[in-house]
Formats: structure tokens, sequence, C-alpha cells
């Protein structure tokens, strides 16, 4: 296809504000929106996002107008036309309601988007908002019922912009059959122009991330912040928030209190016996049919370890076993092998400043010029232990190397070994979490030279495999195939996602993304 463009852009040589200047332009300013002023733009996306996965304090929970209310299920995600959730079920005072769920910004939202007027959401229970905004309405219906309102600011369990850098965006809901964008319209003529905003998008989302990184480090250590990122990398898909919640649980200091206590098996098996049993994790030996004597061993040696170290954990603080998610997961991706592969990692670099000392490696690597991935893959975790087979191992090697030839406690036994991690994942746990930590950690006025190189490092770092979200707003958008592309695209084409896109249809009427191909040339320059 050829594009009529003959504006052409160049990379800048660090990261800039210059597409967050550009998103923001695009959206409506509201003087009563108090988040806008030095935030990034909440969306509604991001609300709803908060409201399916209940990041909210559930207890206490009132209505606008005071009626006490209990969430039993926040719906399921509705990706036509109408209110956001379909299928919800609530209890009001007492009284069990089932039906449709809105959620909105600002509790105006309900009339000025004329739900009032329109019949689809006649079927509503509750309108949920981010904030009250103008004089206190009733919510009312086209077939004039008056629903229940829950404004939700107060009730939030983190900052916003904690919870918006947090937003799994990688598993947010999406249709795999939505049609070309309205923007494609103006891409098609403008693609340089695309190209160059997709590219931006990608430095905002590393620069948005250190941000948060720099702010973090005024209150936690470094390694800290390395260990949380790279639990909040293992969690893969449906089971990200367990794995963040382990984290929260286990913080590194604790890990390594916790562990001395049981000093007579290596420490990679006693870092994985204490995830597994805060995990909910480890099985009844005579409640599993089909067990080899290997699994019989490895389950009661976690089983003994856990005895001595759960002394030190509440029954609160351990999570539930039907929390965790199995189902359209490869059984390589499992919980039990992302569980081994973050006793390793720990048990390689809780010691001292271990994780500091590695990202301070990665960041001397990239300024010399002398970064190679596949070293840092060889060491992230540690492979399979070289040596003798596995059955001719000691007790405490065949634990710790239990997992690299199984997924589950009843599978079949792999002839070989296979990596507990793969190149695709550690290089999203070295994007997302090394890269913008060692930004933070050096981005200061006398060190510019030095994030200079860095960026130029992210400028060619390739993308390994396609993300989803990404080929969904690619193909949205216009931009057209991403096999090949550079991971900074591809992490623009889901900070755009993030910021304008929906699975919603109708969504692309009001988005604002389109307007920047309408500015000014000059704008960009």
């Amino acid at each position: 296809m050829k594009y009529i463009d003959d504006v052409k852009f160049h990379n800048p040589t660090n990261f800039t504000d210059r597409y967050k200047k550009l998103r923001d332009s695009t959206f409506v300013k509201e003087t009563e929106k108090p988040y806008l002023a030095t935030k990034q733009p909440v969306t509604e996306k991001l609300v709803k996002t908060i409201w399916f996965d209940q990041q909210i304090e559930r207890r206490g929970l009132r209505t606008t107008d005071g009626k006490r209310i209990a969430i039993i299920t926040p719906g399921e995600w509705n990706f036509d036309e109408g209110p956001d959730f379909i299928n919800a079920k609530i209890n009001l005072n007492g009284q069990d309601l089932t039906g449709d769920v809105e959620i909105d910004i600002y509790s105006s939202n309900w009339k000025t988007h004329k739900h009032n007027k329109n019949k689809n959401f006649n079927n509503v229970v509750l309108h949920v908002f981010l904030w009250s905004k103008g004089k206190e309405a009733k919510t009312i219906t086209q077939d004039k019922k008056i629903i229940p309102s829950l404004e939700l600011i107060d009730y939030i369990n983190d900052d916003l912009e904690i919870i918006d850098s947090n937003f799994d965006v990688e598993n947010y809901p999406y249709s795999s059959k939505v049609r070309a964008g309205k923007c494609a319209k103006h891409t098609l003529k403008k693609y340089s122009l695309l190209e160059y905003i997709v590219g931006l998008a990608g430095d905002e989302k590393i620069k948005l991330k250190s941000d948060i990184f720099a702010n973090r480090l005024a209150k936690e250590s470094i390694n800290e912040i390395i260990y949380q990122g790279i639990m909040d990398g293992l969690g893969y898909g449906p089971n990200r928030e367990n794995f963040k919640k382990l984290a929260e649980i286990l913080p590194l200091e604790r890990i390594s209190e916790i562990i001395k206590l049981e000093k007579f098996e290596e420490k990679s098996v006693r870092i994985q016996s204490l995830f597994f049993g805060v995990a909910g994790l480890i099985p009844e030996i005579e409640k599993i049919e089909m067990l080899d004597d290997e699994a019989k061993n490895y389950i009661a040696k976690i089983k003994k370890i856990w005895k001595t170290l759960r002394q030190q954990i509440k029954p609160a603080e351990t999570i539930k076993k039907e929390t965790w998610k199995f189902r359209g997961l490869r059984p390589y991706n499992f919980p039990y092998r992302r569980l081994a592969a973050a006793s390793l990692i720990i048990s390689r670099y809780i010691d001292d400043t271990g994780f500091e000392k590695l990202l301070q490696n990665f960041t001397d690597k990239v300024l010399a010029g002398k970064f190679k991935l596949k070293n840092f893959v060889d060491n992230f975790p540690p492979k399979d232990k070289a040596g003798p087979p596995l059955a001719e191992k000691t007790a405490a090697t065949d634990s710790s190397n239990f997992w690299f030839y199984r997924t589950t406690f009843v599978s079949k036994k792999f002839s070989k070994p296979v990596a507990l991690l793969g190149e695709e994942r550690i290089l999203l746990i070295l994007i997302n979490t090394f890269l913008p930590a060692a930004i933070a950690k050096i981005n200061k006025p006398e060190d510019n030279a030095s994030i200079k190189i860095i960026y130029q490092w992210w400028l060619k770092q390739p993308a390994i495999s396609t993300n989803r979200t990404a080929r969904i707003t690619s193909w949205r958008c216009g931009f057209g195939n991403i096999k090949g592309v550079s991971e900074r695209v591809q992490q623009g084409l889901i900070q755009i996602f993030r910021d304008f896109c929906d699975t919603k249809k109708g969504t692309c009427t009001d988005c604002g993304f389109q307007s920047i191909f309408t500015m000014p040339t000059g704008t960009f320059f």
C-alpha cells in the first residue's frame, strides 16, 4: 500500500514528554478534574479495570444515599453497546439484585452520555463513578426507575497513579473482531506521523514507569523495587494479581528472615516451600492419584519445610488455591513453574544488594555498549544444574530442579529439562523493570549523557515476539504488520491502546487520537 506522505519525522535523542503533551491535548479539559492537573489523564477504561478487578475496599461500602451495598460479582465485561458490565450481582440493604452496571468517571456522565434516554440501560442496577460532579441528582433510567449510585474514590485501595502503572493491559478484555478505527482514515495519508507518534508513545510508557520508580526510591530500596517488578513480570496472564500479592506478603527482608528457620535444605528449596505454602499450592499426597515416587518425595520435602516456616505466616496472609488460574495457559506457564523460577532468582540475588548489583551490571554493560541479551537470559534464572542425571542427584538438588522436568505434580517427566522462563518473558521483565529502574536511578541533570546512551540502546531493541494487544491496536489505527518491529514500537502501540482504544463498539466516535492527525504539521517540530 502506498501512503500519501512526504513529511519526515526523526526520533528524538532522549526520553521526552512530547507524546504526553499530544495525548493530553486530545482530552476535553474540565476544571473539576483534580487528577488531570498534574497526572496522566484518568480514562474510563482505568475506572472499569478498578471495578472489574475489585481494587476497592469492599467492607463498609455505602451508596451515595447511605445504603449498605455488597458486591457479590462485578459482572461480565460487555463488548457490545449498552452498560459496561452485564449480569452483575449486588446486595443492597439486604436485598439481592441482578442486572447491569454502568461505569463513568463523573456522576454527571449518566446524563451527558444520555443513558437516561437509552432503553439499553433500563436493566442497570448500579451506577458506579469515580467522582461526584455537579448537584446531587438521582440516577434515573429511561423507564423512570431510580438507580443506586456508588462513588469509588474513597474506597480505592491505592493511589490512582499506582493502579494505572499496574494496569494489566496485556490481558485487558478485547474482542478479536474489532474493526479498523476512525483514526485509520487519517493515518493512511500521514503514516510517517503515525510511526513518529507510536515511537513517542513507547518512550512515554518507559518514562512513566521510570518516574514512578524514582518516586518509590525515596522510601523503598532498589532491591525491593526490582524484586516486585520481577514478581509482577512472572505473574503471567490471570495469575498476575496473585504474584503481586505474594510480593506484598513476602518482601525480600521478610523472606530472608523466615527462611533462616529452616537451614537443612538449600536456599532455593526453602524459598520454594515458602512460596508454595503461602500460595496454597502444596497438595495432600494422599488426595492425589498417580503420583510417582519423585513427586511424592518432592511434596513431602516442601511440606515438611513449610510446616516450620508457616509459624511465621498469619492465616490471612495465605492465598486460596482456587484463585490460581490454569485454564487457557500453556502448561509451561503454569504457576508452579513460575514460582519455581521466582525461588531460583531470589535465592541467587536475595543476599545484601544482589538485585541492585544485577541492575548496575545491566546499566554498566549498556553504557559500555557490551550488553548481550543472551548472557542476561542465560543467568536469569539459573538453568538446571549441570551434572549427573536427575535420578542420581542429591535429594536437595532433586527438589530445586523438580519443575525443570514437570508442568504439574502428576505430569509425565520430561526427558530433558525445559527452561522455567522463556526469552520473551525475560525480555519483558528487562524492559518493564530493569530499563525504567536504571533510568530512575541515574536520571539526574549531570547524567543526561548516560540517559541518552540508554535511550539509543532502547531504540535498537527488537521485539522478540508480538503482543496481542499491540497487534489489535496496530490493525485498528492503520499501522500495519508489526512483525519485525522494535520493542519501542510494540510498547508504543500498547500505550496508545491504553490511552485511547476500547473494545466496546462505538467508542471510536469520541476518541481523541484521530484529532492528532488534523493538527498543523508544525506542531510536531
